[in-house]
């Protein structure tokens, strides 16, 4: 009748905007600077804070609204790092999904998260998406994919 309670170990990440977000610490790692300042103590000692045996990240770059979007791609691709049975195709179609109901500006500023946040998998699909607006729609300039992507410099 009573389930087994699991005993994942919590991350609280706090955004660019003082909010924070608690995620499973395997998800939070799969961003490599994350990873890397959880596992390194001595490494930006003030952005990481220990407290009651959990960690808070601060994201000075990252607002929460960005975070969070990361995070749920990252959520959805843990299963492929822990080598569990993935369905590559719908891993695809569920890729592409997230990339097409996320606002032009939002994904703009989520390619400069996944940059920040050295997270490969995410970078390299919005890169790719990127790519595949500048190519589709004729050559494009710097100026016009800053346009079309609503990003500021």
């Amino acid at each position: 009748m009573f389930g087994t309670m699991s005993s994942k170990k919590m991350i609280t990440l706090k955004s660019l905007d003082g909010q924070t977000l608690e995620v499973e610490e395997v998800v939070a790692k799969k961003s490599l600077m994350i990873k890397n300042m959880i596992e390194d103590d001595d490494v930006m000692d003030d952005e990481v804070e220990d407290d009651d045996e959990d960690h808070v990240v601060h994201l000075r770059k990252v607002t929460y609204k960005v975070l969070e979007k990361a995070m749920e791609y990252c959520k959805r691709h843990v299963d492929e790092d822990e080598n569990k049975v993935v369905n590559e195709n719908e891993l695809k179609a569920w890729d592409q999904d997230f990339v097409v109901k996320t606002d032009k500006s939002t994904l703009c500023n989520l390619l400069l998260a996944a940059y920040y946040l050295n997270i490969e998998s995410l970078l390299l699909l919005l890169s790719k998406n990127a790519f595949h607006h500048k190519t589709s729609e004729g050559k494009k300039t710097n100026e016009d994919m800053r346009i079309l992507l609503e990003c500021q410099q």
